[in-house]
């Protein structure tokens, strides 16, 4: 699984193709984004409180089921304040699946390997013959799980993830400047 900055990153990266979905303020729709990239890795917290982190990981906060359900919630509450309610609705199911497709190619230690893409249609857990991000080595109790992340290994797959992930961003940045420039070429023409 990537680390919450490798999810940050792919965040900011569908916040570029599509601004100002959630906020009009562009800050707290880019906060928006990080928050929804990372939010499947909540299911670390009832762990951690339990003393075993890695517990309910991979469970079904990583599922189409969990992406679904925030959808149509978050649809729904963005829809009170006059926002479509399919853009947001999807907008949020895109950013939040997203998160479980980069686990998806991650290589995964820990059992249960993978993640349970399409339940609650299928219980399986689904992983990558081919990943292409580094495992993130983490301590399975709570009193060192923060300290275990601060590694040599896990700077190795941060700094791969921000090739990756912010090489995406940067892209999608330039291709939407690159976009609203041609559009306001067009419009400067037909006035």
């Amino acid at each position: 699984m990537p680390l919450p900055i490798g999810h940050a990153l792919a965040g900011i990266a569908m916040r570029q193709a599509r601004p100002a979905l959630f906020f009009a303020n562009r800050w707290h729709d880019a906060l928006f984004f990080v928050f929804l990239a990372n939010l499947p890795d909540a299911d670390f917290l009832p762990g951690i409180i339990m003393g075993r982190p890695s517990l309910y990981h991979h469970g079904i906060f990583h599922s189409l089921g969990a992406a679904l359900a925030l959808a149509i919630v978050g649809g729904w509450i963005f829809c009170l304040n006059r926002k479509s309610y399919w853009a947001t609705a999807s907008g949020i199911f895109l950013v939040y699946y997203f998160h479980l497709l980069l686990d998806f190619f991650a290589m995964d230690f820990v059992a249960p390997y993978g993640l349970p893409l399409f339940w609650p249609f299928s219980s399986r857990y689904f992983i990558a013959a081919d990943p292409v991000f580094i495992n993130v080595t983490r301590s399975q109790h709570s009193h060192d799980f923060l300290a275990s992340l601060f590694s040599g290994h896990n700077l190795n797959a941060a700094l791969r993830e921000i090739l990756i992930l912010g090489g995406l961003a940067l892209a999608m940045a330039l291709l939407r400047r690159r976009l609203e420039k041609k559009r306001r070429a067009r419009q400067e023409r037909e006035f």
